[in-house]
């Protein structure tokens, strides 16, 4: 996960560490194109992960 969000958003190992723990906990809100990109990154390391409109 932490090499996913390094190369989708261009991070730092801390800052991927503190995105992949907010990821887990509540996860991200941002437009469809940008979830969809990170899913992406996410799925080519095989993490299963689904993009949902907000609530």
């Amino acid at each position: 996960m932490l090499q996913a969000l390094r190369s989708a958003r261009e991070l730092s190992l801390g800052e991927a560490r503190a995105q992949a723990a907010q990821l887990v906990e509540t996860g991200f809100i941002g437009t469809l194109v940008e979830m969809e990109i990170l899913a992406v990154h996410l799925r080519k390391r095989a993490i299963q992960v689904s993009v949902e409109p907000a609530a």
